[in-house]
């Protein structure tokens, strides 16, 4: 027994000690106090149970047999208040019943009258290695409680709290608007932040970037915009209203711009300044994507700001994109690309040659579809090479099939295209005989990134006899300049000046001038979108020498071997 140990233990308790005998607890009290510094004495079962009630007891010891109330009843309603504090019994009788009802109540130790030391500091030891035990268990149970909440609060922090700014983060931005019915959001983007980091650092523009974001508390202080940083160099100001208030936050804006005029970060000597793009949204519904487009839209034009409107949102014209892109495919995939044809006339109707133009057939029909709606997307997915080719080797079959001589459509992007143009030139080379017969027709379906580039592409293809034209003039890249130096066989007027012509005064002007530009350098000219016969004869009045258009033909599908 370590007797120093237990009363290192003994000395931090609280005693409640019951005893009816006076001279028993006298002498009791005084080995008790060897033990114990606080001890509380109750002369009675009924003074113990009012003293346990008064006081805060760790440990009991109690006599059994007692009057008005025993040892047995009073731990009765102890038990009521405490189920677990100790409780040592003495008793000068060994009687069964008493152990029995002890035993339930959860007695820890029975010591026999009259009161022996040795007997006394065992039953101690084992109530005091009790509460020691229950103590440890608690501070440690207590610690990992303690460990819990401050891991949780931790973690919370990072879930809702921006690391490096200290501001709410992406997270909690998104918890924070669920319910809001009319949130304003302005999404804050710094330009070209990218190069503060190249130049100066990541660390640098770490602090650039917490600079900031105390330059937005400062801009929001006394206001209600919250602020959080979304993303790197994203950051959002959100008010929640309940009425907008457009003048509000038009000056809000202008005092933004003001303040950031001063906003500086100073390193090592230099002055870094920044700007900024935002996007604005008022929106009720979608209001973050709003606000996103917004900015987009902001950048894409290099404003300073913009705000979100029906006529910006661009997302349905990209969900249609994204179905024609899916149509285009499928089609190639399920060989449903239509070349078809279009005769070019003269001015007495005779067919002169087609123009190849390619259509997709529908998966459940017949119905051709029109390159209006798929040809733009194709060139941006990258399907329009498979489609092109098709249709070129399509028509260039057809010449070596037939009598007829077809035009045929290049972009930029087939003359930039090497496998194409060299298993072309394979074909003029197997067949040179065919060249005569072939117009290449140089449009601007995509732009022109080098001039050189179509110039060698032409007097490639001049070698073999081929004749060129120039498409759409009077409208994207062509003009007179570009014109002196490839000196093309034919011009076609863009169908948007034609169609009109009989109306619109100035592009009457505009095709007389083509006209008499192009005669004027031996070029012939061939007028498209003919649609009326009032407009034909305007052109063949202005001396117009080949004619397309739905008045003289409609696109077909196959031509008879001899036709043109």
């Amino acid at each position: 027994m370590n007797i120093k140990k237990i009363t290192q233990v003994s000395e931090t308790l609280n005693l409640l000690y019951v005893e009816d005998d006076a001279l028993a607890r006298a002498s009791t009290l005084e080995m008790l106090e060897n033990f114990f510094v606080n001890i509380t004495v109750a002369v009675d079962g009924q003074d113990g149970l009012e003293k346990f009630k008064e006081n805060d007891i760790d440990l009991i010891l109690s006599d059994i047999n007692m009057p008005k109330v025993d040892g047995i009843k009073m731990l009765e309603e102890i038990r009521v208040l405490d189920k677990e504090v100790p409780v040592m019994f003495l008793s000068a009788h060994n009687e069964t019943s008493y152990f029995l009802d002890g035993i339930k109540l959860g007695v820890d130790g029975y010591i026999l009258k009259p009161l022996e030391l040795t007997q006394f500091i065992i039953s101690l030891q084992k109530v005091t290695d009790k509460i020691v035990l229950k103590n440890e268990n608690e501070n440690y149970r207590e610690h990992l409680e303690q460990k819990v909440i401050q891991r949780t609060k931790e973690l919370n922090e990072k879930l809702h709290f921006d690391e490096l700014t200290g501001l709410k983060n992406r997270y909690s931005f998104f918890e924070d608007i669920r319910d809001v019915d009319v949130p304003i959001l302005l999404i804050i983007d710094i330009d070209k932040f990218k190069i503060i980091n190249e130049i100066y650092g990541v660390s640098v523009g770490s602090m650039v970037l917490k600079e900031f974001a105390n330059f937005l508390l400062e801009f929001s202080k006394n206001s209600t915009y919250q602020i959080y940083r979304l993303s790197g160099d994203e950051y959002i100001l959100f008010d929640n209203v309940e009425h907008i208030n457009p003048e509000k936050y038009e000056n809000d804006l202008k005092r933004f711009f003001e303040l950031l005029k001063d906003f500086t970060v100073d390193i090592n000597g230099d002055t870094i300044s920044i700007e900024v793009a935002i996007g604005i949204s008022t929106s009720q519904k979608d209001a973050f994507e709003s606000a996103k487009i917004a900015l987009d839209y902001a950048k894409t034009h290099k404003k300073p700001y913009a705000m979100y409107s029906k006529t910006i949102d661009k997302r349905e014209e990209e969900k249609d994109a994204l179905k024609w892109k899916d149509i285009t495919k499928s089609a190639i995939e399920d060989d449903r690309v239509v070349p078809v044809y279009q005769a070019i006339v003269d001015e007495n109707g005779e067919v002169l040659k087609y123009e190849t133009l390619m259509r997709l057939q529908e998966s459940d029909s017949k119905k051709l579809i029109s390159p209006y709606f798929f040809l733009d997307i194709a060139i941006k997915t990258g399907l329009y090479d498979a489609l092109s080719s098709y249709v070129i080797f399509e028509a260039l079959h057809l010449v070596a099939n037939s009598s007829n001589t077809f035009s045929i459509n290049f972009t930029y992007g087939d003359i930039k295209n090497s496998v194409l143009i060299s298993e072309i030139e394979s074909f003029f080379k197997l067949s040179p005989e065919l060249a005569t017969r072939v117009v290449i027709e140089i449009t601007e379906t995509q732009s022109i990134e080098s001039y050189d580039d179509v110039k060698e592409f032409i007097k490639r293809f001049r070698n073999y006899g081929v004749k060129i034209a120039v498409d759409d003039f009077g409208s994207g890249f062509s003009n007179f300049e570009y014109i002196l130096e490839i000196e093309p066989d034919y011009i076609k007027i863009d169908g948007s000046l034609i169609k009109d012509i009989d109306n619109d005064n100035k592009a009457l002007i505009l095709v007389k001038a083509i006209v008499g530009f192009s005669h004027e350098l031996g070029i012939k000219v061939i007028a498209e979108y003919v649609h009326s016969e009032t407009v034909f004869k305007m052109l063949k009045e202005m001396g117009v020498d080949e004619y397309q258009g739905f008045y003289f033909a409609e696109p077909v599908q196959s031509i008879s071997k001899g036709d043109g």
